[in-house]
Parts: C-alpha cells; structure tokens; sequence
C-alpha cells in the first residue's frame, strides 16, 4: 500500500510503498478515507528540534488525524464496515492521571505507541489501531470533518480549562485551525466580543475568522494590540486570552491583555522559555496561566456530537483536499500558510 513516510533524520517526507499493517487482538484495520496534516506533523517534515526520539522508530509512516471504516476487527466492541475515527494514543485507564480524566499524561501513552509517532499512523491506504482508541461517526459528519476530530478535541479541551462568564471579552493568539475552533467554542459558551490576532502572513486566516463569528481582529505587527483591549474593555483587559501560536513574543503581551484575576490558556507548543514578570503580572495581579494539552476522551465523543449538531463548523478550516501522493504539496502549503487544514485521501 501506499504511504507517507518520515525515513531519516532530515527535511522531507517521501512515498512508499509498504506492507499493509495486521491487527493483533484488541486492534482493528482501518481503511483510511481522510487524514489531515496537524501542525505536529509539519515539525517532523522540517525535522525541528524536539523530534529526535522519533529516530529510532524510522521508517516511520506519519498521520494521527484521520477517519475511515473498519475491515477487520480483532476486539469486541467494533465490527467491520463501521465507520470511525480515532484518538492519537492508548491509555492505561487505571493510573493517577487517567482517574482524573487527564488520559494525556497517562505515563503508558507512548509505550502503547501514539499512532504517527512511536507507531505507523494514518497517512497511508491502512492503519492499526486498538480498539480503546475508537469514536464512532455519527451520521451526517463527512469523513474529512471527522479527520478533524482530533484538533478540536484539543480546542475543546483548552475551553474546558477556561472560567469565563458570559459577555467576557476573549482574546486568542494565533488564527490557526485551533485557534479557529477555540473562537466558535467561545462562542457557543456565551463569550461576549472575541479577538483574534495575527501576523501580517495571517489575513487570509483572519478573514476565515470574521466568517466564524470573530467580533474582530488584529494585525500584531500593524497595531497596538494592548491599547485595542484596554480600550474595549474600559481598562480591565480580557478574561481569558489563548495563547495557540506558541509564540513566546506573543506570550508576553498576551499576558498583558489578560485582566486582574483573569486567565492566559496556553495551548502552544513553544521553541524556547517565555518570560514573565511573575511578580508585577501575575502575583499582584492575581493572573493565572494554565497549560492545556490534547483533550480528553470524552472531548472527542462532545467534538463529534457538536458537528452533527452544526453547532461549530469545520468546511471552513478545510483548505485543500489532495490525493496522498501529492502530501508533500501539501505539506509545503501549511508550512507556507496558504493553507489552513490540508486533508489528504487515498481514494482520490
């Protein structure tokens, strides 16, 4: 079968002809219909610092958000023709963190191996995957919103980390595919006026924010960023500011943005230490960060639900829809910015 593959420990990605994967007890074949290219995926083409542990797992086929249907199960609770998607990684269910619902951090996670990562993923005609990973579609979801599942369960999850009360301001930092879906969220709880700032490179990001329901955005090169919040907010600042860019210099003013007694929720993933002023920001301000990290499993089953519903709207985010042979084109467009989600299929 075909498949996208990450092969040495340098920029690029290539395609491969590869054994179809077998299922072991507990596991299920999955033909893959739609796989999307996740911003972590990006990093791995680029072979950005971080990403070495993945070595030693080469070659290695990449793709952890994907939907598709069922042909062969090994457990119990799925049978064939079923159509599905599925979370990045298994959990143990029984530690610490899985008891409190923070499967995420559930130490077992990378030693199941998360699909795309320690284990071949979805970028290819098959996957593998457990069982205890599985979320059904429901109907009327299409097979390329479902391979969107897994970026807004980490949208929802940082929602669900949030306090804020109807009619608060709330800003987000990055207008990226979960920065998107953060604003609907937002939205959906009551949120008051929501922001969305970016980059020069991001306005046609930025327009597909207003077209979601953004009450408006900014340009953070062009424009005083901080003075626009102070100003809407008679001074207070905004209850909640996402920070999803994983841009430290974005970080810092964010902070700023945030009111007295009010929350910065960090969903990105950061190159180098952000600087705080921990004293004069946070202390005696009464500000609290929080770092929000993947969703839980239920966040997938609450994500599948609201987009039966039409209750968020993921067309939008959908950039291009390419073959997999054509993955690197796409690829190059995210990592250029001229696309928001790439989804890939094998039957196209």
């Amino acid at each position: 079968m075909k498949a996208i593959v990450k092969s040495s420990p340098s920029p690029g990605i290539e395609v491969r002809e590869v054994e179809p994967p077998r299922p072991q007890p507990g596991e299920v074949l999955v033909r893959v219909e739609a796989v999307g290219i996740c911003g972590s995926d990006i990093h791995i083409y680029e072979w950005t610092p971080g990403y070495d542990f993945l070595s030693k797992y080469f070659p290695l086929t990449l793709g952890h958000e994907f939907a598709g249907q069922i042909m062969e199960s090994r457990g119990g609770s799925f049978r064939s023709g079923e159509k599905v998607t599925s979370e990045t990684g298994r959990i143990c269910g029984k530690c610490f963190f899985c008891k409190q619902g923070k499967g995420i951090l559930c130490a077992l996670r990378t030693s199941f191996g998360r699909i795309g990562l320690e284990r071949n993923g979805a970028m290819a005609e098959y996957v593998v995957v457990h069982e205890d990973c599985l979320h059904r579609i429901p109907p009327g979801v299409t097979q390329e919103e479902a391979a969107m599942t897994e970026p807004a369960a980490v949208a929802l999850g940082a929602v669900e980390l949030a306090h804020f009360y109807p009619g608060d301001v709330v800003v987000i930092l990055g207008p990226g595919p979960i920065g998107l879906l953060i604003l609907q969220m937002c939205k959906a709880l009551g949120a008051g006026k929501v922001g969305v700032f970016g980059l020069e490179a991001d306005r046609p990001r930025l327009r597909v924010a207003e077209t979601l329901g953004a009450d408006f955005t900014l340009i953070g090169e062009n424009e005083d960023s901080l003075k626009k919040i102070m100003d809407l907010t008679e001074g207070l600042g905004a209850g909640v500011v996402f920070e999803v860019s994983g841009s430290p210099a974005a970080a810092v003013p964010g902070l700023q943005m945030v009111r007295k007694a009010g929350e910065m929720i960090l969903v990105g993933i950061y190159p180098g230490p952000i600087p705080v002023d921990a004293t004069h920001q946070m202390v005696r301000q009464m500000k609290t960060i929080k770092g929000s990290y993947g969703g839980a499993s239920l966040d997938w089953d609450r994500v599948l639900k609201l987009v039966a519903a039409r209750k968020i709207n993921l067309a939008p985010l959908i950039s291009r829809v390419l073959p997999l042979e054509q993955a690197k084109e796409g690829f190059e467009a995210v990592l250029n910015r001229n696309a928001l989600k790439v989804i890939l299929k094998t039957n196209q």
